[in-house]
């Protein structure tokens, strides 16, 4: 009785293990045979990244396929927004209630401005002492920050965070209009499985 066409021997001497007792040789060639043949039937049936996130729904290799920004951001009502008339001191609760450790600095259409993190907090507290009572939060923010739209890949958000120059927390999400529409944190992508 004929139960297959073909039939594959995969060659094994003896185990790595001195005793030839613990299956360390013949795993990793069991390994190596099924990854091989996985990748040839992927490119024999030329699948797409997105069956193949299907068959990974609750993984991380599928999450980095399927989750988008839109996904995994904060929305309106979180974001620690100010305006750049503000003053600092008057801004420290939004700064620290809403768990993202910056500001959210915009206009009155809802136009990103810039972006005043605690550590701007810190550094501003640190060079201009009792000033800080004075300035606001438009004239120390940081004008040019890193941001990301709504559907990047929320992976891409990640490797965006950790680029160079520096690594940073969060990334403030622009829409196509460039009005500021949510914020994704380093904690958010984390917390999501990424």
């Amino acid at each position: 009785m004929d139960y297959c066409d073909l039939n594959v021997h995969l060659p094994l001497e003896r185990e790595l293990c001195p005793f030839d007792l613990a299956p360390v040789t013949s795993t990793a060639i069991q390994m190596v045979f099924g990854d091989t043949v996985a990748i040839a039937l992927m490119g024999a049936r030329n699948l797409s990244r997105e069956e193949y996130a299907a068959n990974h729904p609750a993984g991380r290799i599928g999450k980095s396929l399927i989750f988008k920004v839109k996904d995994v951001m904060k929305k309106q009502g979180e974001l620690p927004v100010c305006e750049e008339g503000d003053l600092i001191m008057d801004q420290l609760v939004e700064l620290t209630s809403k768990g993202c450790g910056c500001l959210l600095v915009i206009d009155d259409k809802y136009h990103l401005i810039g972006t005043f993190t605690d550590g701007d907090l810190r550094r501003t507290l640190k060079a201009s002492g009792e000033e800080i009572f004075k300035l606001t939060v438009g004239e120390m923010c940081n004008r040019s920050p890193r941001t990301i739209g709504p559907d990047a890949m929320a992976v891409e958000a990640m490797q965006k965070m950790e680029s160079p120059p520096s690594p940073i927390q969060f990334l403030p999400v622009i829409s196509d209009e460039g009005i500021l529409i949510g914020i994704v944190t380093l904690h958010g992508l984390v917390s999501a499985g990424l």
